[in-house]
């Protein structure tokens, strides 16, 4: 019951951070136009429309004179449907790009929390690896002024390809973190 006390403390932390480093998604003169946002906000958008039209999403029909483009063959589709099913649940797609932003910085500090504290078997030091990560300065710059997205939130997953690695070479049985982060971070980016 102190462990999980103790965890739940620690993911507290992690989510005022993240709260704290997002505040400027909330500004309304955040600009989510530069560089590549843009683009992923219209891609999430049309997605957003298919999917609410029940077509595929997979061929984005309104473009090219409604010959249709399939923009997934370039990109990872998670950041376009995770933006869309959020645009979708608040009817507004600047909204889910924010929250996906806001939840790609929080899942990559407790992913590297749990990849710390598992490696060094010291939670206080997996606090503060969980914190330097999701306040990196290339982490940062995907968020705020590349809008790299699909990079951005392969960060959740590089920590569990480094865990899954880590239980590999140490002979644990628990493979889970390399299927999923490194099967994720493929199709991501």
């Amino acid at each position: 019951m102190k462990e999980k006390i103790k965890n739940l403390k620690y993911g507290l932390i992690i989510l005022i951070v993240a709260v704290i480093v997002s505040i400027p998604l909330v500004w309304k003169n955040f600009d989510y136009y530069h560089d590549d946002g843009i683009q992923h906000i219209a891609r999430s958008f049309l997605t957003m429309e298919s999917l609410k039209n029940g077509e595929s999403a997979t061929v984005l029909s309104r473009l090219e004179n409604g010959f249709g483009y399939s923009w997934d063959l370039f990109y990872g589709p998670l950041s376009s449907y995770s933006i869309a099913i959020c645009g979708l649940i608040f009817n507004n797609i600047i909204v889910g790009y924010k929250l996906v932003l806001f939840l790609g910085l929080l899942f990559s500090g407790i992913t590297m929390y749990y990849f710390v504290s598992k490696i060094t078997d010291d939670k206080n030091v997996g606090l503060l690896g969980g914190i330097l990560y999701m306040t990196m300065p290339y982490h940062l710059t995907d968020m705020y002024t590349r809008g790299s997205v699909g990079e951005f939130l392969s960060f959740i997953f590089i920590p569990l390809v480094f865990l899954g690695l880590y239980n590999l070479f140490n002979e644990e049985k628990d493979d889970w973190p390399l299927v999923i982060g490194a099967v994720r971070t493929y199709y991501n980016s």
